[in-house]
């Protein structure tokens, strides 16, 4: 089974921001979509650079409340998406299915890039991926 059967069945949407974007942009892109869990950050061509989750969003926040006095944090006002986003494994429609599932568990995602030719075309998202995985042996998952 490839990516190609799962990702046309129930991807429709992808969320990004370009790595010039500030963090509020960020959050503001998140918090449209309820269910948003990454955002994937591109360049003005659309090609994928790396993918910021709501662990590093929480990060920065949990550091911008720090104590001052700690020092530990040093306030960025200009921070864009490009300095928090982490660089990840993509894959493409094509890709096996089994690939896509090992490009997640690398990768530490639960949405997955889909890119074709080095664009984001979309996102594989785990409860995608998991559906995927019991479609093509479901005898796996009676033992």
């Amino acid at each position: 089974m490839k990516v190609r059967d799962v990702y046309e069945k129930n991807s429709g949407f992808v969320d990004k921001v370009l790595e010039t974007d500030s963090i509020e942009k960020v959050i503001e892109v998140m918090a449209e979509n309820k269910s948003t869990r990454t955002v994937f950050v591109v360049d003005a061509k659309m090609n994928l650079l790396g993918v910021i989750t709501i662990r590093e969003i929480f990060g920065q926040i949990f550091n911008k409340m720090k104590p001052e006095i700690l020092k530990i944090f040093n306030k960025k006002k200009d921070l864009k998406a490009g300095d928090i986003m982490k660089v990840v494994i993509s894959v493409s429609l094509d890709d096996d299915l089994d690939n896509a599932f090992r490009a997640a568990i690398v990768s530490n995602l639960q949405d997955l890039p889909v890119c074709e030719k080095g664009k984001i075309v979309g996102e594989l998202d785990c409860f995608e991926l998991l559906d995927g995985l019991i479609a093509k042996d479901k005898n796996y998952f009676k033992k």
